[in-house]
């Protein structure tokens, strides 16, 4: 175990996610592409990674600690309400920032992602298809985000 998770377990002070590292969620290939060629053009030091599905989001994040992650809501495996629920719960465990979220869908987003939007200034929803200056004004809100633990 790294001695900066060692440490985070004993203080209060989460351990930061990498704030150079996005992670993209959807499960259309098409539109991951998309979305990650629109955000390195305008944020190029980002290191973008990509998820199909919020099974394999989990397990990125579990890797990589993104402080960002633009989640599609509905996708096979794993949706994205129940991948955010299950990396809040985590970073909660171990004492990690929670890391700021965009959702993106083309449906009425469920009531859970509403009152999440709603309750955490941090989190935001954006309607697909978005167009590309409120998708980069979204992703660079995030970035600028404050921990939120």
């Amino acid at each position: 175990m790294e001695l900066k998770v060692i440490m985070s377990i004993f203080s209060k002070t989460p351990t930061e996610c990498d704030k150079a590292a996005l992670l993209i969620v959807d499960d259309e290939p098409s539109i991951r592409s998309l979305f990650s060629m629109i955000i390195s053009q305008a944020h190029p030091d980002l290191k973008i990674d990509e998820a199909c599905n919020g099974l394999e989001a989990v397990r990125s994040f579990r890797e990589k600690r993104h402080c960002v992650i633009l989640m599609d809501i509905r996708m096979p495996l794993m949706d994205g309400l129940q991948a955010f629920l299950t990396i809040e719960r985590e970073c909660k465990e171990k004492n990690v920032q929670i890391p700021a979220f965009v959702f993106c869908t083309g449906f009425s987003p469920p009531d859970a992602v509403s009152q999440i939007i709603a309750s955490r200034k941090r989190h935001i929803l954006l309607l697909k298809p978005p167009q590309s200056a409120a998708l980069l004004q979204a992703i660079t809100a995030s970035l600028q985000s404050k921990t939120v633990v």
